[in-house]
C-alpha cells in the first residue's frame, strides 16, 4: 500500500515474475514431450544428516526410476537412463551411502566465478554470511560444483546442504540469514545453464521452502523467490505433512503431488530383546 494514501498499488516486479511463471506453465502444455527439459531435485532426509537420495517415507531411487520408465513411455527424452534403481544410484551417486559433499557425488557441472556472478545476480548478498565465493561448499576451491547426472533432457540433481545445522525450519525466522554460494549455484544451473521447463523436487523435504525470507506474498529480496525464480516447481510430499507442504507451496510456489504413507505394523521384538521380553514375562509372573 503507498504509505502517504493507503491505497494499493500495483509492484511491476511482482507481476512481471507471475506472468513469466503463467506462461512457462502453459508452455508445458504446449511442447512436445520429447522436448521438454524436467529437472528432478533430491535431498537427504533428515535434512543434512541423511543419505542423499532418501526422503521420509519414499523409495527414493525406485519412484524415480518408475517415473522415468513413464516419462520414456510418454515420449520424453531419458537418453540412457539406468534400467534399475540401483543403476540410477551408482550413476549419481557412486556410493549408496554418500551424504550430502560426499567426494563420490557425480559432478554433472563446473561453474567458474564469471559465470557464477553472471548468472546469479543477487550472489553479492550471499557474501555477509559466506564470504567471497566459490566458499567451501559444492566446491573443488575454484568452481562451484553442481552434482547430479544428466539423462536426455532429465537432469536428477543433488539440490545442496542448506549450510547451516539444526532444523532448516529456523531460517524461516532469521532475518540475516542466506543461502550459501553451492545453493545459488545449482538453482542458477537449473534455470539458466540446463534451462528446465519445470522442476520436480522428490520427496519430503528439501531446503528451498525454508530459505530466509517473508512467510506469505514474497518479495524480490525473499530467498526462495529469487532461487526458484518462474521455473514451474512440482513437489511430491508426503500426505501426513500437510503443514511443511503448505509452506511449500507458499513460499517456493510449489504445485504439491501428495503420496501415502506405508502402513505401519508392530515389529516385535527380534534376537537378544526377545529372550529379554520373555525372561521380564516370565519375572512378572512369580
Amino acid at each position: 500500500r503507498d504509505a502517504l494514501t493507503g491505497r494499493t498499488v500495483p509492484l511491476p516486479d511482482r507481476i512481471n515474475l507471475l506472468a513469466d511463471r503463467a506462461l512457462k506453465w502453459a508452455n508445458l502444455r504446449m511442447k512436445k514431450n520429447k522436448d521438454k527439459k524436467l529437472a528432478i531435485s533430491i535431498f537427504s532426509f533428515p535434512p543434512d544428516k541423511g543419505n542423499v537420495g532418501t526422503a521420509a517415507y519414499l523409495d527414493v531411487f525406485g519412484s524415480i526410476h518408475a517415473v522415468g520408465k513413464e516419462l520414456r513411455r510418454q515420449g520424453y527424452s531419458v537418453g540412457d537412463m539406468p534400467s534399475t534403481p540401483e543403476g540410477l544410484m551408482d550413476a549419481v551417486l557412486n556410493d549408496k551411502e554418500a551424504r550430502v559433499g560426499s567426494p563420490y557425488l557425480n559432478v554433472e557441472y563446473r561453474m567458474d566465478m564469471d559465470e557464477y556472478a553472471e548468472l546469479t545476480p543477487y550472489a553479492k548478498d550471499l557474501e555477509e554470511n559466506w564470504g567471497k565465493p566459490p566458499g567451501q561448499l559444492n566446491s573443488d576451491g575454484l568452481n562451484l560444483l553442481v552434482y547430479g547426472k544428466r539423462f536426455g533432457n532429465v537432469f536428477i540433481g543433488v539440490q545442496p546442504s542448506f549450510g547451516y545445522e539444526g532444523d532448516p525450519m529456523r531460517l524461516l525466522f532469521s532475518k540475516s540469514a542466506s543461502p550459501h554460494h553451492g545453493f545459488a549455484a545449482y538453482h542458477s544451473y537449473l534455470e539458466k545453464v540446463f534451462q528446465a521447463d519445470a522442476v520436480l523436487h522428490f520427496g519430503t523435504h528439501g531446503s528451498l521452502e525454508f530459505m530466509p525470507g517473508k512467510q506469505v506474498g514474497m518479495a524480490g529480496t525473499c530467498y526462495p523467490d529469487r532461487l526458484i525464480n518462474s521455473m514451474p516447481n512440482l513437489y511430491y510430499y508426503a500426505a501426513n505433512n500437510p503443514s511443511e507442504a503448505t509452506i511449500a507451496k507458499r513460499r517456493s510456489y510449489a504445485a504439491t503431488i501428495s503420496y501415502l504413507t506405508p502402513p505401519a505394523e508392530n515389529a516385535g521384538l527380534y534376537k537378544g530383546l526377545k529372550e529379554l521380553g520373555e525372561l521380564v514375562s516370565s519375572y512378572k509372573g512369580l
